[in-house]
């Protein structure tokens, strides 16, 4: 069990931990979420009653736990001071000024964006598009049936459009 386990981590730790960066935006919390899912798994795998393992859908399963870890740490989350917040835009300053700044401009817009959204837009936004993730993937991570899943990109997508678009650039 612990090779499969070790297997399965191995395979998926970077889209995991990716999902949780995304939402968190933080690379300790994001760390914490991935690590408390992974134990979580590690839990279910040991069970008595759980005598069969099925990746994909234990990667689905995986996926959405580790998405409502990040949902509880961003309640559990004080808002940022303004500090905070300079001192993330200061980091990384090397390179081509202007085409940073547009960079982060855009990125903030987007990013802004997204955090507008309701749920379960903003989810299957971030996984479908931004993680590139496939229609059968974003259904079971959210346990929704496929065409759900696109019914709601679809809209998830519309109003993300309409939020930028009133956007000033």
């Amino acid at each position: 069990m612990q090779r499969l386990f070790r297997t399965f981590v191995d395979l998926h730790q970077q889209r995991i931990y990716s999902q949780a960066l995304y939402i968190l935006a933080d690379v300790g919390d994001a760390e914490d979420a991935t690590q408390e899912a992974y134990v979580r798994l590690w839990a279910v795998m040991n069970q008595p009653n759980s005598n069969e393992f099925d990746p994909p859908s234990a990667k689905a399963w995986l996926l959405h736990v580790v998405r409502n870890l990040c949902i509880d740490k961003l309640r559990r989350r004080k808002p940022m001071s303004d500090t905070e917040l300079d001192e993330m835009e200061n980091q990384n300053n090397d390179g081509q000024p202007f085409s940073q700044l547009m960079s982060k401009q855009v990125s903030s817009w987007l990013h802004n964006a997204i955090e507008k959204l309701k749920e379960p837009y903003r989810s299957l936004i971030i996984l479908a598009d931004l993680q590139q993730r496939s229609i059968k993937e974003v259904a079971n991570s959210l346990e929704l049936n496929e065409n759900q899943a696109k019914v709601y990109i679809h809209r998830g997508r519309k109003q993300l459009r309409g939020l930028l678009q009133n956007t000033e650039l």
